[in-house]
């Protein structure tokens, strides 16, 4: 039994290393660089609650949580739901099935450089593509991602974002249709049942579970975002507050000015951020997801 133990020790020693390494030490290192200065060449100078009061004070912050989670609130429930139009829509038996799908899920391995530049041009005042068509309408152009009103630059990032991300979470429900039974279909088809009835009443309650799993995935990668604002907008150091994420001045005080000890505080500021709101996720799971 000892041999057993050491060798299950022995083979799991690499996996072991690697959350210990990789995952273990960085976590409880920047939790300890909250109370540090550190600009990453000296040792770390410890300070305290300073790095958190100042992060209490900084407006700036305060309009980064305010942009990710009208972001988040955009972004999560309408791409869930159009992924699980689609994933429904795409079990069905259609000519030129497999065309689709592969044309929904082309934006996924599509790189943010050429997807973000490409609505860039779309969605420009003057020479877009989004604004010829409501000129054309006899609508007045629309400044989608420079206007003064705060929420509609980042309303437009995050359509953009659901144009991006819609094609993994359309994979992931479209597998859990899949897996619902055929009996049921039959059954429903039996008792005159219309394709809303079977989606209400049979396709939702089974594929329920990876629905909420969408939604907590979706929500941790909305509060994550960082690359769809840096490529729509401009470099961190000239973001506007009206545009800035908690994760741009993450990155800006972290690898621009060096500032450690206060990027590692608003990046637990984050982590807790993203923990309450997946706990109340959580706290209504069981009102609307069906595991059996």
């Amino acid at each position: 039994m000892r041999n057993e133990a050491r060798w299950g020790y022995l083979l799991t020693l690499p996996f072991s290393l690697n959350l210990l390494v990789f995952f273990a030490f960085p976590f409880f290192f920047s939790l300890y660089l909250t109370f540090t200065q550190w600009d990453m060449f000296n040792a770390p100078d410890w300070i305290g609650g300073r790095n958190w009061s100042r992060l209490i004070q900084d407006a700036s912050f305060w309009y980064s949580l305010r942009n990710i989670l009208l972001f988040a609130a955009i972004f999560v429930p309408l791409q869930t739901i159009l992924a699980l139009v689609l994933a429904y829509f795409l079990n069905q038996s259609i000519r030129g099935k497999s065309f689709y799908r592969m044309l929904y899920f082309l934006p996924v391995v599509t790189p943010w450089l050429a997807g973000g530049t490409m609505w860039g041009w779309l969605l420009n005042k003057t020479y877009g593509m989004v604004n010829y068509m409501l000129t054309s309408l006899s609508l007045p152009p629309v400044d989608w991602l420079d206007s003064k009103q705060w929420w509609l630059p980042i309303t437009s990032v995050a359509l953009v974002n659901v144009w991006k991300g819609v094609g993994s979470s359309m994979v992931i429900l479209l597998a859990a249709i899949q897996g619902v039974p055929k009996d049921l279909y039959e059954a429903a088809s039996l008792e005159g049942a219309n394709r809303w009835s079977v989606f209400w009443r049979i396709v939702f309650p089974l594929v329920s579970p990876m629905i909420f799993l969408v939604l907590v995935l979706s929500t941790i990668s909305a509060f994550q975002a960082f690359d769809v604002f840096l490529v729509m907008f401009d470099s961190p150091n000239v973001v506007p507050d009206s545009k800035v994420t908690p994760n741009i001045l993450i990155y800006k005080d972290a690898f621009l000015t060096t500032k450690m000890g206060y990027a590692s505080a608003m990046s637990w500021a984050l982590f807790i951020v993203i923990l309450a709101v997946t706990l109340v996720q959580k706290r209504f799971e069981k009102r609307w997801v069906h595991y059996e």
